[in-house]
């Protein structure tokens, strides 16, 4: 007996939810500019570590580079599994 596959073109992904057209490019457009700004605290962060001097150098070094790499998780984890 063979089994046949159904055609994976004609599944359907569609998500059912009570979110109108509208409403689903608004929200999209917010997060996109929410992972912007994140993506901008994390340069400007780097910028800081890069940039440096005076006596307290290596303690506020190392604070940039942690706070960086936090903000780097953070920004990974909000925008999902996309590339």
């Amino acid at each position: 007996m063979s089994k046949t596959r159904p055609n994976t073109r004609d599944v359907s992904l569609r998500t059912p939810m009570d979110l109108s057209a509208d409403a689903t490019r608004d929200i999209s457009g917010a997060l996109n500019a929410l992972l912007a700004d994140m993506f901008a605290l994390y340069l400007k962060t780097k910028n800081f570590h890069w940039h440096m001097s005076g006596p307290h150098f290596r303690d506020y070094h190392l604070l940039m580079d942690e706070q960086a790499e936090t903000d780097l998780r953070h920004l990974r984890q909000h925008r999902g599994a996309r590339a």
